[in-house]
């Protein structure tokens, strides 16, 4: 029965899945909504007799106060905006909805930044409300069917007035001055996905997360309203407010995100539970991970691997870097890393190789990392890494975020603020080794014996004689013993491999494992982390 709740809970998170310190800036919006002739309407269109929405004041302090009062009311499930027809659609044809280019918010401005609207369907069923906010004042953006193309859908019949958006996204010129691009996205419960430049979508961040990978349905918590302050033209960021609201928690979010060859969000936040919820994550990511050159190529594959992220980067609150290369696990499992006052903690995808996918449809080599720095301090807790069992690559199965200890208690506002970077180039500094590969092999004389091959890299390394003298320092925990290693230069790449093998003592309990390489004394690389599950 517990192995079907934690089914239930996955196929729920994946179905989803699949799917800054600062106030407002007053001074420099351009125009307000006092003079009604320089207000465009919310798709730049002719606004003659169409009445526009009223105006009204807003800050963060206003919204903050709203999510606090909402932590007090009863919660209301939100209503289902959407057909039949436009449910049931697969992502396939979902994907035939186009909104209209010429329709962007702020294009007939010549304003760099130009918001674009999702429609209902699909998964995505529930509607949200968008404000524009110029100065101290707000005013909503209304459902405009025809700023949408529906064309290549075959029996979309008629569709309500007021159907209303599913999220927006957000376009600039990031890779060139010729013309703007998607490089932000705010679409499905408390997700968001954002790139860089030159960069293909991959994993997801989150508002929130809450009892994710327990036994019973994770909570997800939906964000309600965007605010969206509309930038100068000279402006190198964006900012968006957004209300989040969901059975156990409110909250009241400001994204200020810039755009650029490494694009970062900088999150400020303030949330209060409506009930004592058994996990909590902070700055929450998703990903996929299906397979590596860490278990070879599932039978049937033709592609060497496939994942969005590779491994789970983490800089202690003590100053170690500990790398986590991600698995697929045969069960739903979550590890954690307790620490204090992290430095920082991301989803990586360190392999930039296209060789090494040669999948030119998917591009596994120009997907994002994030990689999460504290704005202020985390203090007490665990950064938690949650792994599901996945058999395709439309699944996000990977999660990563913070877990404060102890958890705030129910009714009390709590705040954290934090930056996501999305780089191509992981944050560990060069002077340290890097985890480049992880393989295990098993042994046909020895059933019992697991073998480790972890290569390492770095500029250092590479430089060196293969006869240096290079140590490894290895923890194979309480339940595994250490068979013989090794460390030697592998010359045609420049790596220097550790192989190790362990005897696991109960083959019932996972091994929990450590290295990283020294020289002189001194560690020289990140430390590898890993935990042999048992069969």
């Amino acid at each position: 029965m517990l192995r079907l709740h934690i089914i239930l809970a996955f196929v729920a998170t994946a179905l989803l899945f699949a799917v800054a310190d600062r106030q407002q800036r007053r001074d420099r919006v351009e125009g307000d909504f006092s003079d009604l002739s320089s207000f465009l309407s919310v798709m730049e269109g002719d606004t003659q007799g169409q009445s526009l929405p009223p105006t009204f004041k807003f800050s963060f302090n206003d919204l903050k106060l709203k999510a606090r009062n909402l932590s007090k009311q009863r919660y209301i499930p939100p209503r289902a905006a959407t057909t039949d027809f436009l449910k049931g659609l697969p992502w396939n044809q979902y994907k035939n909805i186009v909104f209209r280019p010429e329709k962007s918010v702020w294009k007939k401005e010549g304003n760099p930044f130009q918001l674009q609207f999702l429609h209902p369907g699909h998964l995505y069923n529930t509607n949200v409300r968008v404000f524009e906010v110029r100065g101290d004042f707000a005013r909503e953006v209304a459902y405009d069917p025809s700023s949408f193309d529906l064309s290549k859908l075959k029996g979309v019949g008629e569709l309500p007035p007021n159907l209303g958006y599913s999220g927006f996204k957000i376009h600039f010129p990031i890779n060139t001055q010729e013309h703007t691009d998607e490089f932000a996205v705010f679409q499905g419960a408390s997700y968001y996905r954002i790139i860089s430049k030159k960069q293909w979508y991959g994993l997801s961040a989150r508002g929130i997360a809450i009892n994710t990978g327990m036994p019973y349905p994770e909570d997800f918590p939906s964000f309600r309203e965007f605010y969206v302050v509309k930038p100068d033209k000279t402006d190198s960021s964006i900012t968006v407010y957004a209300l989040l609201d969901g059975r156990t928690a409110t909250g009241a979010y400001e994204f200020q995100i810039t755009p650029g060859k490494v694009s970062a969000v900088r999150v400020n936040a303030e949330v209060t539970l409506r009930s004592k919820v058994d996990r909590l994550g902070i700055a929450p990511l998703t990903s996929m991970y299906w397979y590596s050159e860490t278990r070879g190529i599932p039978k049937g594959q033709a592609y060497p691997e496939s994942h969005d992220s590779d491994g789970l980067l983490v800089h202690t609150g003590r100053g170690e870097w500990v790398w986590r290369p991600l698995d697929n696990p045969r069960r739903s499992t979550t590890y954690s890393f307790p620490d204090e006052n992290p430095r920082g903690f991301g989803l990586i995808q360190r392999d930039r190789e296209f060789q090494n996918y040669q999948d030119s449809e998917m591009r596994y080599q120009l997907r994002p990392s994030a990689w999460v720095e504290p704005e202020t301090a985390f203090g007490k807790g665990n950064v938690q890494l949650l792994e599901n069992p996945t058999f395709r690559d439309s699944d996000d199965n990977m999660g990563a975020y913070w877990m404060p200890d102890p958890i705030p208690q129910p009714g009390t506002p709590f705040d954290f603020s934090y930056t996501v970077r999305w780089p191509d180039v992981d944050p560990l500094p060069d002077s340290l080794a890097k985890v480049v590969a992880t393989r295990i092999g098993d042994s046909q004389a020895d059933p019992e014996l697991k073998t480790f091959y972890v290569d390492f890299k770095n500029s250092t390394l590479s430089s060196l004689d293969p006869f240096a003298y290079i140590q490894a320092r290895i923890d194979t925990g309480e339940n595994a013993e250490l068979a013989e290693y090794s460390v030697q230069k592998i010359e045609e790449t420049g790596v220097w491999r550790l192989t190790f093998g362990v005897y696991p003592k109960n083959k019932f309990r996972p091994c929990d494992l450590k290295a990283a390489l020294s020289r002189n004394q001194e560690v020289i690389s990140e430390t590898w982390n890993f935990t042999l599950e048992p069969n």
